[in-house]
């Protein structure tokens, strides 16, 4: 057993947890969840379930290991515009975007999923613009999702330097951008 795989008592959970409720939450670390695990190690149906939560935490920290950053979040459940089912590890994909900005300029917009149908739809880029401007770092990712209601959301900020791209990427494409944005800015 690493250090990271040790069961997780409930009384060792934080207050916080209990003041979502009944609601559903996400539970991740400070960097990544355990989406392709979604039923297993990502998704609470309901916050008060203690041994559900328990569970559910300690498979999260059984399959994060010594890849574990920091600690646990969790994080509000938001129900989003639903695209599909991941063929594989079937948790519900959603329609959201990765927004890759570079010195407050967005250098490219990629459907975060490989999967769906996006139907062309982007997010309003000049609402992200406003928000990036304000934020402390000259590289880095934005993701944002459409809520089922119809509203956008900022689901995550992410360290450019490490941020991942979907593999519908054009690699060549975003290395050029990212080339042609260092040049004008210096």
């Amino acid at each position: 057993m690493t250090k990271h795989q040790n069961r997780i008592g409930l009384k060792a959970f934080p207050k916080t947890i209990y003041e979502f409720g009944n609601k559903p939450i996400i539970v991740k670390d400070y960097v990544k969840s355990e989406k392709h695990n979604w039923n297993d190690a990502c998704f609470i149906p309901n916050a008060s379930d203690k041994k559900n939560v328990q569970k559910i935490v300690n498979r999260f920290i059984e399959l994060r290991g010594d890849y574990l950053n920091e600690g646990i979040v969790f994080r509000e459940f938001i129900e989003l515009e639903f695209l599909t089912e991941h063929s594989k590890s079937k948790m519900p994909l959603t329609k959201e975007f990765r927004i890759v900005f570079l010195n407050k300029k967005v250098v490219q917009i990629f459907n975060y999923w490989d999967e769906g149908n996006y139907d062309s739809e982007k997010p309003d880029i000049d609402f992200f613009q406003n928000i990036a401007e304000k934020i402390e770092s000259n590289f880095f990712t934005m993701d944002v999702a459409k809520k089922k209601n119809g509203g956008w959301i900022i689901m995550e900020l992410g360290d450019g330097q490490v941020a991942g791209l979907p593999d519908n990427a054009n690699r060549n494409e975003y290395y050029n951008e990212l080339k042609k944005n260092c040049v004008e800015h210096w």
